[in-house]
């Protein structure tokens, strides 16, 4: 049987099992790239249409390779683009004979924004309700809220494309702009954003500074303008338009650097632009190396002064500055000398998304997930986050993980959601947005006592500067209380923390008065920090897995790598989920044992193995669980166990 036979037989079979769920208003045959592709316009029923989410036709691909490659997704998309609007361009389907393309065409769909819903084509597929499961399955069992990452690509990025644009377009005329905000904001990936903007329609040299790498914190001033000027040079020599700096760590003299670095900069033949992202690691407060509290002023300083020589030779010369703490750029001086970044690094903010286009995200997402939310159900969620992107994701996240796939597609409605959102907010949510601010309190001192202040009702005595900070940082709501139930509930265990630190100590009465309740509050502090580490953890796992099966093209074996560390009855029960929701079930231990299993992946990441087995062992012991006896020297152990995997795991945080 020829090629375009078998083509126009699969398209068939097809046409014949989607009656009910699909009605075929066209069919065809064509030739892209060498390679034969059938096609048919296939137009939904209403309650496919409501499964889906979408209001136009789909596209379905037929392709008989066994071996499926990128072109298929290319294909569809000038398919779908030349179709002037008939098509739904944010589904498609694709019929194939190859046995591991499911998982390879769902994600380079996603790659391009496009939700594929891939069809291995086998004897099983006899009826409409198999088509259906098949669709549904690959369809809603993918969480399309969850990311672990910054992102710029179009399917992820949410309400602030405008802003990334603008700023594109700024950072090409010489301007200084900055983007700070709390953590998980969004700030790494609208500078990701602006740098996909700016490669795509300008023509410049862009230098990015991770300040976050170990070997860029460790630098001094003048190392790192000696580097910035050698990363510099070495991008004019080979005409690249991006460049990561090389840190140079050799002994360096601040002056000549300065001048070494204007000299480079004065040379460009086109317009330059240094992004700074996480600053925070090369400031006065730096919490990695406190030198910087006297390296700060001068590092500014001197790129100050090459800024300023670049305005009067008439050299473009722009800087973009991210990271969480507005404090080290507000204050007037740093050990009695003037601050050089005060007047020079403009104090803006990256607040959460406004509450239309949280909703309109989690709506478009919902439906991709079988989750149909309504204006209210999504509004609950834009509240109890404060609006942030992430947070929302990760609350819809945990909706999704607690509506079976077999009752999708499903309304969402506000009394379904509530209790869903308080759960998320008690079991994951408060710590996640306690540790933001606690991070943020860290790095900016001053506003812990605003908040508390603002907590405790009393707005009215904190400062109008800070008070526009927080609201700024979206800490603050318009009227000046906790933005959400995340940050309230957060904050409360941190003033608890704060009262009881300040409280007295060593009264015999009141200890025992209150032995009961120190040691609730001690293993519920204990084990909020073992929940999220369990999280990352879980996250880290499945992502270098995932990075390892692809780069030996074997992404078919995710999965069976994964359950691996599960005894056979157990692999059967979790071998219809997808990777994440069938780790999402493993117990601690089941964890570790795949950790084990694939030690060569996480030995440089994780250390010595024998003492993560054993910390992990201490983590195991879980005394809030199994109403075990604690005392002090219990707790401390287990603190440190905690805080060993966790440093190991900051490393690439």
């Amino acid at each position: 049987m020829t090629i375009e036979a078998d083509t126009a037989q699969l398209t068939d079979k097809f046409g014949k099992v989607a009656r009910g769920l699909f009605e075929i208003t066209g069919k065809y045959q064509t030739i892209y790239e060498l390679g034969t592709y059938g096609c048919a316009i296939a137009k939904p029923t209403k309650r496919m249409k409501n499964a889906l989410g979408v209001d136009r036709e789909i596209l379905v691909v037929v392709s008989t390779f066994a071996d499926q490659q990128q072109r298929t997704i290319k294909f569809l998309k000038r398919e779908i683009e030349g179709s002037e609007g008939r098509l739904e361009n944010t589904v498609a389907i694709v019929i194939h004979k190859d046995t591991e393309g499911n998982i390879k065409l769902k994600n380079w769909g996603r790659d391009q924004g496009i939700s594929i819903l891939p069809v291995f084509w086998s004897a099983q597929i006899a009826s409409a309700e198999d088509l259906e499961r098949r669709l549904c399955v690959e369809l809603y069992s993918h969480d399309p809220f969850d990311v672990t990452g910054p992102v710029s690509d179009d399917a992820n990025f949410y309400g602030r494309r405008d802003e990334a644009i603008d700023l594109a377009r700024k950072l090409q005329k010489g301007q200084i702009r900055s983007c700070l905000g709390i953590r998980k904001i969004g700030k790494t990936s609208i500078i990701n954003r602006i740098l996909k903007e700016i490669r795509a329609n300008y023509t410049c040299t862009c230098v990015m500074v991770d300040c976050s790498r170990d070997d860029i914190w460790g630098l001094d001033a003048a190392q790192l303008l000696n580097s910035l000027q050698q990363t510099i040079l070495h991008a004019r020599g080979a005409n690249d338009r991006y460049a990561s700096l090389v840190a140079k760590d050799a002994p360096a003299e601040l002056n000549a650097a300065r001048n070494l670095l204007e000299r480079s900069v004065l040379g460009c033949d086109q317009p330059l632009v240094l992004i700074f992202d996480e600053i925070d690691y090369i400031t006065a407060g730096s919490p990695t190396r406190p030198a910087w509290r006297s390296e700060f002023n001068p590092f500014w300083r001197n790129l100050r002064s090459v800024y300023q020589e670049c305005g009067r030779q008439g050299q473009t010369m722009s800087i973009l500055v991210g990271g969480v703490s507005t404090y080290w750029f507000t204050i007037e001086s740093i050990d009695g000398v003037e601050n050089a970044a005060l007047s020079f690094i403009p104090e803006e903010y990256l607040s959460p998304l406004p509450e239309g286009a949280t909703i309109a995200m989690l709506r478009r997402l919902g439906r991709i997930a079988g989750l149909q939310l309504d204006d209210e159900a999504a509004q609950i969620v834009a509240k109890a986050t404060g609006n942030v992107p992430y947070w929302s994701r990760k609350c819809c996240s945990y909706v999704h993980r607690q509506v079976p796939v077999s009752e999708r597609p499903c309304i969402v409605d506000a009394r379904r959601i509530e209790p869903l959102v308080a759960a998320f907010v008690a079991e994951e949510g408060a710590a996640i947005s306690e540790v933001a601010l606690r991070h943020l309190f860290r790095v900016h001192p001053l506003l812990r006592d605003a908040t508390q202040k603002c907590y405790r009702g009393a707005s009215a005595s904190v400062p109008e500067t800070l008070r526009r900070v927080l609201r700024r940082y979206g800490v603050l709501s318009a009227t000046d209380e906790l933005s959400g139930t995340m940050l309230s509930q957060a904050f409360a265990s941190i003033v608890t923390e704060i009262e009881t630190a300040a409280g007295p100590v060593d009264v015999e009465e009141g200890k025992r008065a209150n032995e009961i309740g120190e040691w609730a509050e001690e293993l519920a502090a204990l084990g909020k920090r073992r929940n999220i580490l369990e999280r990352k953890l879980r996250d880290i796992v499945v992502n270098f897995i995932r990075v390892d099966a692809l780069a030996a093209g074997k992404a078919a074996s995710i999965k069976d790598r994964v359950l691996s560390a599960l005894p056979g009855g157990a692999r059967d029960t979790y071998r219809h989920l997808a990777v994440e929701e069938a780790l999402s079930k493993f117990n601690w231990l089941d964890l570790v044992k795949l950790i084990a299993k694939e030690w060569r992946l996480f030995e440089r990441l994780l250390g010595d193995r024998a003492q993560f087995t054993q910390n992990a062992e201490l983590i195991n012991d879980r005394f809030d669980a199994h109403a075990k006896k604690a005392d002090a020297a219990d707790f401390a152990l287990y603190r440190r166990a905690l805080v060993h995997i966790e440093d190991q795991l900051a490393k690439i945080q």
